[in-house]
């Protein structure tokens, strides 16, 4: 199947086609025309001519052609995360490059979630995503947290399993992970070196590296724990907003803040927009460096996980195992970059700048 194909199948230029499909985090004027083309290509099995890429790059290609599936278990539709779909625009060009056909895109919440570990419901979820399914894949990508129970199940449906995660899952698949607790930890320290020893967290507390990493953190500061300076929630941008709104609530609430994601983040931001006020103005610091963290304003200050690089080790291992290179469990693991922006401040500085999205 050719660009023209998909141009004509979308209504738009195979030129728009193109840079589309070779450039996941290209700005595109409609984000409904970027993922009507991402759907179609999908639809149709789409990879890159492999004679052309073969004339191009001088390198002989393999004939058999590779078909990977994609779990995404944090969140049940696109938005809920931006982190998440960032992740997935790169893997489907990496896949497709590689000569790859990305099969089925699942995204299914209770893979990450304990409390759905109970009971048969994990087991028909997993048989409902395969049911139906007349090829076995040669591969299965998961982004993002999984249960023990849960991978134990998807281990029966795909032989080949690579994870890219922030909890590790502790060997029992082929992993390229990026240390919740260390990133974590890099955060908090960095508003610590600010001077601010009243800390917050904002996010998932159940079985999270990123929070274990908080409590590590605090711990290593010689900080005093405080429940009141946890906010428990799922990772989206609402609650973000919660947070802001419970902790401006405390009579004497933290000055600093870790939110385990930067869509969480951006919700407190926003939240402090809103309220157009020079009280409550903690430093927030998250992780993931989504793109829009450049466009809060403050400017968000975020852990920078290296995306690129994980999705590449994340199919170099898959590729590598499904064609029979390694039989033991291998673990990749990378490393969070500090990037410094706007949003956190010394707990000495007076001046505050306006809060808003």
């Amino acid at each position: 199947m050719s660009l023209k194909e998909i141009a004509q199948m979308t209504g738009v230029s195979v030129s728009t086609v193109g840079r589309i499909l070779n450039d996941p985090s290209r700005k595109c004027s409609s984000e409904e025309v970027r993922q009507r083309v991402l759907d179609a290509a999908r639809e149709i099995n789409y990879i890159p001519n492999a004679s052309a890429r073969t004339l191009r790059s001088g390198v002989r290609t393999e004939e058999r052609i590779f078909h990977i599936n994609i779990l995404l278990t944090r969140f049940a539709h696109e938005a809920a995360d931006p982190f998440y779909d960032e992740l997935l625009m790169l893997l489907e060009r990496e896949l497709r490059t590689s000569g790859c056909i990305v099969g089925n895109v699942w995204r299914c919440a209770e893979f990450s979630d304990d409390k759905a570990a109970r009971g048969d419901k994990l087991r028909e979820l997993a048989d409902d995503l395969y049911a139906g399914n007349e090829r076995r894949s040669d591969g299965l990508v998961i982004v993002g947290k999984v249960t023990s129970r849960a991978l134990k199940l998807l281990k029966t449906k795909e032989k080949n399993i690579v994870s890219i995660n922030r909890n590790s899952t502790n060997y029992e698949v082929d992993e390229v992970l990026c240390d919740g607790s260390r990133i974590a930890q890099t955060a908090v320290s960095h508003l610590e070196k600010l001077g601010h020893t009243k800390i917050g967290y904002v996010g998932d507390c159940h079985n999270e590296s990123r929070f274990t990493g908080y409590q590590k953190a605090l711990a290593q500061g010689h900080l005093e724990p405080d429940i009141d300076y946890i906010f428990d929630t799922v990772p989206n941008e609402s609650g973000g907003l919660s947070a802001l709104e419970y902790f401006s609530s405390l009579a004497d609430p933290p000055t600093g803040i870790y939110c385990a994601n930067d869509i969480l983040a951006v919700g407190m931001i926003k939240a402090m927009g809103r309220r157009r006020s020079r009280g409550y103005m903690p430093s927030i610091i998250s992780s993931d460096d989504i793109d829009a963290a450049q466009y809060t304003k403050p400017m968000l200050t975020s852990v920078s996980l290296p995306k690129n690089e994980m999705v590449r080790f994340a199919l170099m291992l898959l590729l590598d195992r499904i064609r029979g290179g390694h039989r033991i469990i291998s673990r990749l693991e990378v490393e969070g970059t500090l990037v410094i922006r706007e949003s956190c401040r010394s707990l000495r500085e007076l001046n505050e700048p306006e809060y808003y999205i």
